[in-house]
């Protein structure tokens, strides 16, 4: 069995967590306001169902759906893959 942080959702959602922080940061936002650095982000994360275009026009989070994804997960928040888990740190020394 793969550990925890390996798991592919999870470490989706560690690369796609600066994008997520912004997105929940600012609201919903204009499809031509996207960062470029944001785009390829937002799209993958359309893809899995956090977030939607609502009227071809913004972008919105979907809370919900990123709850009970995190939930099924069992990741009580989100944090950048570069950043590991302590107790994880804690198993490799």
């Amino acid at each position: 069995m793969m550990p925890l942080y390996e798991q592919p959702m999870r470490k989706l959602l560690g690369v796609l967590e600066p994008t997520i922080s912004w997105l929940n940061a600012s609201g919903p936002i204009d499809v031509g306001q996207v960062p470029a650095g944001h785009v390829d982000a937002i799209k993958q994360l359309e893809r899995i169902g956090i977030v939607y275009k609502r009227n071809n026009r913004c972008y919105e989070l979907q809370k919900i759906r990123l709850k009970k994804l995190m939930g099924s997960l069992g990741i009580e928040r989100l944090v950048p893959l570069g950043i590991q888990d302590p107790s994880v740190n804690s198993e490799l020394n």
